[in-house]
């Protein structure tokens, strides 16, 4: 088998995001690109110096339905007659029927003002411009094996970033094709998501991270292909770091609060003052993270008035 990482470009401030071919029948491509004619383009091009075609990929794997990895795999499909694969929670975000409402009540319980609201829907909308339904998915599971002429892969659901994220695991490599789970660079954000078994309910998005670092450690890959920037040689090391910032973030958010009682809303304005509109939902993601982390380590204390939640601080002893 022979593997190559592609960079696509994005429009987004994290920058291109690293597509992985795996030429070995059926040639299998994990994650896509935004649907723009520039990451088409790149695609085209970069598939071609591998020395193959668009129209030869049998497989789209995708890590999660975000635009920038999912975006082009309709378009994919389309010409390439490839069968999309994804994890079970994350189809119906890929789906021409979903629609954001369930986002409404989680943002009005952490207190976001009605016009953010609409703001954030708004800015959703121009997301959804990067990214194309897919008609027809096929569905992988934790643990399902991806199976190529010689070898195969493993599929790892890793939740957090999004609900529904998988990665792709190679024993005799000890290679993980990791997804947005592994970031080198930057801390990947445990994103504000409706639970996948409950829809009323917020996805518990950074305690899932943590296990799923732990779980992977178990896994004790020897380099980790990264959704954005460079590899990751060092996991233990890796994971270290996130649990160090992680520390670091909780202090933060018990400062912010000091002896006041907060919505995550207000919370995130405090904690995140210089942030732009646009990055104003993934704050909040952060922001709300860190306080269920909080609660459930019972560091916070949270009340409900009105439908809205409202945080404090415990004292240390």
């Amino acid at each position: 088998m022979k593997i190559h990482q592609l960079r696509i470009p994005t429009p987004f401030p994290v920058g291109p995001i690293n597509v992985t071919l795996l030429v070995e029948d059926p040639i299998t491509l994990v994650d896509t690109g935004p649907q723009t004619d520039e990451a088409f383009a790149a695609l085209r091009e970069q598939v071609r110096a591998c020395g193959i075609s668009l129209e030869r990929i049998r497989r789209i794997v995708l890590t999660h339905s975000h635009e920038d990895h999912a975006g082009q795999a309709a378009r994919l499909r389309a010409l390439s007659g490839a069968t999309v694969y994804v994890h079970p929670w994350e189809a119906e975000r890929l789906s021409p029927a979903f629609d954001y409402t369930a986002y409404r009540h989680l943002l009005a319980e952490l207190g976001v003002p009605e016009e953010i609201i609409t703001q954030f829907e708004a800015l959703r909308r121009r997301l959804r411009e990067l990214i194309a339904p897919v008609p027809e998915i096929a569905l992988l599971e934790d643990g399902d094996e991806l199976t190529f002429e010689r070898e195969s892969w493993r599929v790892v659901h890793t939740p957090g970033h999004t609900p529904g994220h998988i990665g792709l695991f190679s024993e005799g490599r000890r290679l993980l094709i990791a997804g947005d789970t592994v970031l080198k660079r930057i801390t990947p954000n445990p994103v504000l998501n409706p639970d996948p078994q409950n829809a009323c309910r917020r996805f518990p998005s950074l305690r899932r991270f943590l296990a799923s670092l732990d779980r992977l450690r178990e896994l004790a890959p020897v380099s980790v292909f990264t959704g954005h920037g460079e590899e990751v040689q060092d996991f233990e090391a890796y994971r270290h770091e996130i649990r160090r910032h992680v520390q670091e973030r909780q202090r933060a958010i018990r400062a912010a609060l000091g002896a006041q009682t907060l919505t995550p809303w207000e919370l995130s304005l405090r904690l995140f003052p210089e942030a732009r509109t646009d990055q104003r939902f993934l704050a909040l993601s952060e922001t709300i993270a860190h306080l269920d982390l909080a609660l459930s380590e019972g560091m916070v204390i949270r009340e409900q008035r009105d439908g809205i939640e409202f945080y404090r601080a415990i004292p240390s002893p």
